[in-house]
């Protein structure tokens, strides 16, 4: 299965944080590119409540603060959130793949 990257569905999730979504035929498994450049959510903190979720950094850089700790994220690293972690990214031009 291909899909091409003008067939995704794009989501301004707020001014500072854009994603757009491959829909996949998975209940299991989904996959997406999102750009933060800022402070997202611009208010309180975000969760997960249906699953696990994974950034990795394609460029840029964050800070995630999670009820975890702070963690810095570069080019080439990984975030591997766990189901119903609250957090909050501080982004500066970040490209990211949400798997």
């Amino acid at each position: 299965m291909l899909i091409k990257k003008n067939q995704t569905q794009k989501f301004e999730n707020s001014p500072e944080c854009s994603v757009f979504e491959y829909s996949l035929p998975s209940e299991f498994f989904s996959f997406a590119r999102a750009f933060i450049d800022g402070r997202y959510p611009q208010e309180k903190r975000v969760i997960n409540e249906e699953c696990e979720e994974i950034y990795y950094v394609v460029s840029g850089e964050a800070i995630i603060h999670s009820e975890k700790g702070d963690f810095e994220i570069n080019e080439g690293d990984l975030y591997f959130f766990e189901k119903g972690e609250i957090y909050w990214v501080e982004g500066k031009q970040l490209s990211l793949i949400l798997v």
